[in-house]
């Protein structure tokens, strides 16, 4: 029996271009998955409605849903799936076709070409991903929920992220943006006073400029954050980026990003987590899959489960 396959795509992703790619994205879908109802396929109108249109199907029956876009719309869809801490059906399929600005899971995975992406949903060979959970305070000063699968960013990484989003001019200039507020903020931003937990040991006072929780190797952008992270072994990477000055961040840690070799700074330390607790008495942000979801406290837990991603099967 086929397995009902619901496409979700954001038209908007990647500035645009994913919406006027759409015929050619649907040609190679149905090379491969067969013709697709109108029924099958839902285009996003905002933000969150990836969310909204995920849940929707698995509550008619689908059980493989596809996002059309980058990470943040697979973050959407994802979210639409998991209630209460767990999937909120059995036996689901995930999949991204990379067409956004970020696509991390496709990259990680290998098969960032439409072509491979299409035939790693039609093959039905799977990987396990980590989710992990995140709570944060909102900036009306609501309790923010939000699951998360690439990583999540507090400080100075997270003031980056949501300058380059919602400056409307640099949000236009695309990866460009997180460049220029990568130096920006580099040269303006200082090392915050901080409160951390990890798992059960006792609260530390640590000075940091940015902390960073991932599951994957990478984080779009070209950024090799943590080189060889394992995406689906119930463990987190957590990077401490501490008290370093200006100059020495311009100069010493964000040119080596790339490459993962910031990590032998020795004010740059790395290790596994399942579970942080973080807060600070300064106004700090807090992001997750490269969306600000509101500032400190934040808490990051891995969840009990996987998440099953399409992917192609290697030897």
């Amino acid at each position: 029996m086929a397995v009902k396959t619901k496409i979700i795509i954001n038209p908007m992703a990647n500035k645009g271009k994913c919406g006027k790619r759409w015929p050619q994205i649907c040609a190679e879908l149905e090379r491969h998955l067969g013709p697709l109802a109108s029924s099958d396929v839902a285009m996003t109108r905002g933000r969150n409605h990836a969310t909204q249109l995920a849940r929707e199907a698995v509550e008619a029956g689908y059980r493989r849903l596809v996002s059309v876009g980058g990470d943040g719309t697979f973050s959407e869809m994802m979210n639409g799936v998991i209630a209460d801490d767990r999937p909120i059906a059995p036996n689901l399929v995930l999949a991204q076709v990379p067409a956004g600005t970020s696509n991390e899971l496709s990259r990680s995975f290998g098969q960032l070409s439409l072509a491979e992406a299409s035939k790693a949903i039609a093959m039905g060979h799977t990987r396990n991903i980590d989710v992990f959970r995140a709570d944060a305070r909102g900036y009306e000063g609501n309790q923010v929920t939000r699951y998360g699968f690439v990583l999540a960013i507090v400080g100075a990484a997270a003031t980056i992220s949501w300058r380059a989003q919602r400056v409307p001019l640099l949000k236009r200039l695309g990866p460009i943006s997180y460049v220029l507020m990568t130096a920006f903020t580099t040269l303006t931003y200082s090392p915050r006073p901080y409160r951390i937990r990890i798992d059960d040991e006792a609260e530390q006072n640590l000075a940091m400029w940015s902390l960073m929780l991932c599951s994957f190797d990478g984080a779009g952008e070209g950024l090799m954050l943590a080189p060889g992270a394992d995406p689906g072994d119930r463990k987190l990477d957590l990077i401490l980026v501490g008290d370093i000055g200006h100059w020495e961040t311009l100069t010493k840690i964000v040119p080596r990003l790339g490459d993962g070799s910031y990590l032998a700074h020795p004010k740059v330390s790395r290790r596994h987590a399942t579970q942080v607790t973080i807060d600070s008495d300064r106004m700090v942000r807090a992001d997750v899959d490269g969306e600000s979801i509101g500032q400190l406290p934040m808490s990051i837990t891995m969840l009990p489960f996987h998440l099953k991603m399409a992917a192609v099967k290697r030897p």
